[in-house]
């Protein structure tokens, strides 16, 4: 079902049940998503690929600031989680495959940046899917 959401609150809500997750690996998660982003898309969906990420980088990581953030421009969106830890990409298996599969059925792509030594960022990027409210 398709339904106009806030993104910020959408992360909140997400994040929260990964909160024991990152307090046991010592880990802060920020949640820096423009509150004025709203999302138009499959809800279930969305939740599955951002639970799917953040629980990786989350249980990858540890004694890290973990960044959520949003950038946009022009009709592209972009949500970035930065400081996703040294393992990120040992996380990364067959199942990662069905979430980037599902990213894509959602008008995105993901993409992990490894240009920072030792600190990953993550990229889940929408085509014209995202607006600002």
């Amino acid at each position: 079902m398709h339904m106009r959401i806030s993104l910020h609150r959408f992360v909140d809500e997400l994040t929260e049940g990964l909160v024991p997750l990152a307090v046991s690996r010592r880990n802060i998660i920020i949640n820096q998503i423009d509150r004025d982003l709203e999302v138009g898309s499959d809800e279930n969906m969305l939740a599955y690929v951002l639970w799917n990420l953040l629980n990786r980088v989350v249980s990858s990581t540890q004694n890290e600031c973990i960044h959520i953030e949003s950038v946009s421009a022009g009709d592209r969106t972009v949500i970035r989680v930065r400081n996703a830890g040294v393992y990120f990409y040992r996380t990364v298996s067959n199942s990662f495959r069905q979430v980037q599969y599902a990213a894509e059925r959602l008008g995105g792509s993901i993409s992990i940046d490894y240009t920072e030594p030792g600190s990953p960022t993550i990229e889940l990027t929408f085509y014209s899917k995202m607006t600002a409210a």
